[in-house]
């Protein structure tokens, strides 16, 4: 099991490149990110090779694919985050699929496979996959709407490419009342990314609120080559701190 920290909300205000070092030290050698500055890109990626440290995912600029109006603003800038992550020699894009636009469910769903389908040679193409991801609308995410993993699953499939794959947020669909343990066993192979936090304030208490032992070891037992990102955030440096040398304790 591999995990990959989102280093901007582990240690917030703290410079990449020392967050980097810090990771390296615990035993990291894998972040994600969001969405990256494209000016920045050049440097990061010198930064990552540096450190000997690899970038999982991050986001592309534009997230909205359940109006097909917007499809066209979509493909251009997933064509940037493409470019960006040739450079950055990072294998996977994470994208969101937009607010609810008022329109009948079926015709949002419809757009959002359309809109994949449209991208998904371009993905191929580059060997990268997307990862979409459902989210909670319960407290963090009012008017989003992919909240269920399933109908996630779904789109997934009648997308039909092994280069668009459902990111699993552990945290947001706990969030949605469901069932994480069967909804992760009966759809593995549709999954490319997991994210966890703790539960219900997105900390660092991975045990308490929500027992993550349980769905940490099945991935572990899966043989999924899936990361498990940490995107969340402690409330102190101190339990950051004792959380990441407390996760790799059991991989």
């Amino acid at each position: 099991m591999r995990y990959s920290v989102n280093a901007r909300c582990m240690f917030p205000g703290v410079p990449f490149a020392e967050a980097l070092a810090l990771l390296r030290a615990k035993g990291y050698d894998t972040v994600e990110d969001w969405t990256i500055d494209r000016a920045e890109v050049a440097e990061r990626a010198r930064l990552l090779a540096d450190a000997g440290m690899r970038l999982s995912a991050f986001c592309p600029a534009y997230f909205v694919l359940n109006d097909t109006a917007c499809h066209g603003q979509y493909e251009t800038n997933l064509r940037d985050a493409l470019e960006d992550a040739a450079i950055l020699r990072c294998a996977a894009l994470i994208t969101q699929v937009g607010y609810d636009t008022g329109a009948t469910r079926a015709v949002q769903h419809a757009a959002i496979v359309q809109g994949l389908k449209r991208v998904a040679p371009l993905l191929e193409a580059a060997g990268i996959t997307l990862l979409v991801e459902p989210l909670n609308n319960v407290k963090d995410h009012l008017g989003y709407y992919l909240t269920d993993s399933q109908e996630g699953f779904d789109i997934v499939d009648e997308v039909g490419s092994p280069r668009v794959r459902l990111l699993y947020d552990v945290y947001h669909m706990v969030h949605m009342g469901e069932d994480v343990l069967s909804r992760i066993r009966d759809n593995l192979g549709l999954i490319g990314h997991f994210h966890i936090a703790g539960h219900p304030n997105r900390d660092e208490k991975l045990f308490e609120g929500f027992d993550y032992g349980p769905v940490l070891a099945l991935i572990q037992d899966s043989g999924t080559q899936a990361p498990v990102g940490l995107e969340l955030f402690p409330t102190s440096r101190d339990e950051a701190d004792a959380l990441l040398g407390a996760l790799l304790k059991n991989v």
